[in-house]
C-alpha cells in the first residue's frame, strides 16, 4: 500500500482491484481508508469484486466467474492509461486457485498502457510473473493469530 500512498501524495490516479475479498464480507481497512481518501477528492478508485475467502466460498463456479469478471475489468483499466498505478490485490492467489490463467494474466499485464505501473499481490506468485517484474518483494509469515484459532480481528486482518 505504500506505493498507493506515494502516488496519491503526488495526485497520481490509482485503482485498486480486490480479486478475492467480497463487498459483503468484513469491511476491510484498506477499502474503507481508500474510500475515505476518495471522498476527500484524492484520485483513487477501489473495486471489491471477489466472492470472499476460499474457506467461506460455497460456490466455486461463482468465484471463478467473479475472478474472470474482475480480470476483464482490470485489463480495461490497465490498457486505458487513466491510472498511473493499478493494484491487483490477491491476484496471485486467484491464479494459484485456478481461477485465472497465469499466461493470460501476464500477457494482459504486458499489454498495459506504457505509463501505467502494476502491482500484483498475494502469496504463490507464479515464477513467470516474478521473472517479468521490475520489482519483487516477498512478505514472509512467521507467526499469525489464526494459528491459535483467533478469529479475524478488525485492524489486523481487515
Amino acid at each position: 500500500m505504500n506505493l498507493v500512498y506515494r502516488h496519491l501524495a503526488h495526485d497520481l490516479p490509482v485503482a485498486v482491484i480486490q480479486f478475492l475479498k467480497s463487498p459483503e464480507g468484513h469491511p476491510d481497512g484498506d477499502r474503507l481508508f481508500l474510500g475515505k481518501l476518495s471522498s476527500m477528492g484524492l484520485p483513487v478508485e477501489v473495486r471489491t469484486l471477489g466472492t470472499g475467502c476460499s474457506w467461506n466460498r460455497p460456490d466455486e463456479d461463482a468465484a471463478r466467474q467473479a475472478a474472470a469478471d474482475a480480470w476483464e475489468f482490470a485489463l480495461r483499466l490497465l490498457q486505458a492509461g487513466k491510472h498511473r498505478l493499478v493494484v491487483l490485490d490477491e491476484l496471485h492467489i486467484a491464479i494459484f486457485q485456478g481461477m485465472l490463467d497465469p499466461d493470460d494474466v501476464l500477457a494482459g499485464i504486458q499489454s498495459r498502457h506504457p505509463e501505467t505501473h502494476v502491482v500484483t499481490t498475494g502469496r504463490y506468485a507464479p515464477m513467470s510473473m516474478m521473472e517479468e517484474a521490475d520489482l519483487v518483494t516477498e512478505m514472509k509469515l512467521i507467526r499469525h493469530p489464526h494459528e491459535r484459532h483467533v478469529p479475524a480481528q478488525m485492524g489486523i486482518e481487515y
